[in-house]
């Protein structure tokens, strides 16, 4: 007979240590990094503030970790759905465009998937890029760019560089907006669409990404 290992039960300091990344995440998903303080995540995460220095200091350092926690998973995810793509054989240019956006798409569509937070929280952290402390921290999601960077280049070897990339900035500055939306979209469409339904854009974002593309080759 084998034997089954039971899960590691968390330690009370790394119980707490997640407690605190959970509770910055859901404040970095909603208020940005700006708007949120070192006292704000002590608050949601029911520690004192002697806790949340001594298991990281400052700020700065919980946003680094929460990023880091999950980090993995997503590359994982978007690396999964352009495998999943290539399986089926679709290799049109949409179809190397649906792999990246519609796992975004689907984890901020759901509110219970343990990975919405984490998706709208980096799309908002997007929004302080410049600041030079968070610059190294952010840069981290390149990674994932990346990806479909590297596929397009496969996909459009006649496709210039300069014009790739510029095609890979606006794709996911866009996203980045998508994502955060707490409800423009329900405005600016009077109705027809909804932040809350974010899955539903997905196909005329396909479109119009792909077909920018496409433009951006013929240029």
């Amino acid at each position: 007979m084998g034997t089954s290992t039971k899960p590691s039960t968390p330690t009370k300091g790394e119980a707490t240590r997640n407690r605190i990344l959970d509770a910055s995440e859901v404040l970095f998903a909603q208020n940005g990094y700006i708007g949120t303080s070192l006292r704000d995540i002590a608050k949601e995460a029911g520690v004192t503030m002697g806790l949340v220095h001594y298991h990281f200091g400052n700020k700065h350092l919980i946003l680094d970790a929460a990023l880091e926690r999950k980090l993995e998973l997503l590359h994982g995810a978007i690396h999964a759905s352009f495998a999943d793509a290539q399986a089926a054989g679709r290799f049109e240019l949409e179809d190397m465009v649906a792999a990246f956006i519609l796992p975004f798409l689907q984890f901020a569509s759901r509110p219970d998937d343990p990975m919405r937070n984490y998706i709208v929280m980096t799309s908002h952290l997007m929004s302080s890029y410049r600041l030079p402390e968070l610059r190294p921290i952010l840069a981290k999601l390149s990674i994932v760019s990346q990806i479909l960077i590297d596929r397009l280049r496969e996909r459009c070897p006649d496709l210039a560089e300069r014009e790739l990339l510029a095609g890979v900035y606006l794709i996911e500055a866009a996203l980045i907006f998508m994502v955060q939306d707490p409800g423009f979209l329900d405005d600016i469409s009077a109705g027809h669409h909804s932040a809350d339904r974010l899955e539903e854009m997905a196909a005329p974002a396909l479109r119009f990404f792909a077909g920018g593309l496409q433009r951006l080759g013929a240029s």
